[in-house]
């Protein structure tokens, strides 16, 4: 999914709003993260036939430390790190 060598798709979820809230997530514990979605979900905020899908994208390099960190999320023991998630590491293009 991505176009960007050296990068991985680690989830895929539905919208805008959620991606978000991963990518703060994985900011939040030192991992440069991005969401990636097409075009044509954004415009007409379709969610069906993996219309609305968004693809969640991490350097090679950290993607087992993003899955453990969603692992977290996932069984409710998610703590941020002292990174600022609102810094943006990298180029947004969804």
């Amino acid at each position: 999914m991505s176009d960007t060598p050296g990068e991985v798709e680690i989830l895929r979820t539905l919208g805008g709003v959620n991606a978000d809230t991963i990518v703060a997530a994985l900011r939040g514990n030192g991992i440069p993260a991005r969401a990636h979605q097409e075009a044509i979900g954004k415009v007409y905020a379709l969610t069906m036939d993996g219309l609305g899908e968004v693809s969640i994208l991490v350097p090679a390099e950290f993607a087992e430390q993003a899955r453990e960190v969603l692992a977290a999320a996932d069984r409710g023991t998610l703590a941020l790190g002292d990174a600022d998630p609102t810094t943006d590491p990298g180029p947004e293009d969804r």
